[in-house]
């Protein structure tokens, strides 16, 4: 595992990386492709210029949900180029930022690593997904996030059992974990 942090945290430009990975969530395995150091605050700016084209298309709910997520990505931005978090944010304080899109959980010492789905490959199916119990706002506002740039950014978890090869620049690392 320590080669593989020493390794992807030196990331210091965007840079192709695959992982063969199974989800914590569904127990579905993947090959993701994704690009290690991307910008987020860039990905929240393109989020937000997004989002005010598509407003004139939202009325009622959809354009209350879409108010909430511009706020939303707004205190993100501001928080973002003041070098802090979002106060919004749920793992606030919870993550040493280690360089290259890697941190560690200050809780359990765990690694995760963020970066820019580029693809998804499905190796095996999952569990079936639990039914959505949210409010109407809710949904809406997960709906209109899917659509923005900024829902491709995302966090693995480099646990025991959920990650068994990573590739970066022609690099293949194997791990002895049984995925």
């Amino acid at each position: 595992m320590m080669n593989i942090i020493e390794t992807l945290s030196n990331v210091s430009t965007s840079t192709f990386a695959s992982f063969l990975y199974r989800s914590k969530t569904d127990k579905s395995l993947a090959r993701y492709t994704v690009i290690l150091g991307t910008n987020y605050l860039t990905l929240l700016e393109k989020s937000k210029l997004g989002l005010e084209l598509d407003m004139a298309n939202y009325s009622g709910d959809m354009l209350v949900a879409a108010q909430a997520v511009m706020e939303s990505l707004n205190k993100s931005i501001v928080a973002h180029k003041a070098g802090t978090q979002s106060e919004d944010y749920t793992k606030k304080g919870q993550y040493t930022n280690i360089g290259g899109g890697i941190n560690v959980n200050n809780k359990d010492g765990s690694i995760q690593v963020f970066g820019l789905i580029h693809s998804k490959v499905v190796i095996e199916q999952g569990e079936a997904k639990k039914p959505v119990k949210s409010a109407p706002l809710t949904i809406a506002k997960h709906t209109i996030r899917k659509s923005l740039a900024i829902s491709k950014f995302r966090e693995f978890a480099f646990d025991a059992g959920n990650i068994k090869t990573v590739k970066t620049n022609g690099d293949t690392m194997e791990l002895d974990t049984v995925v």
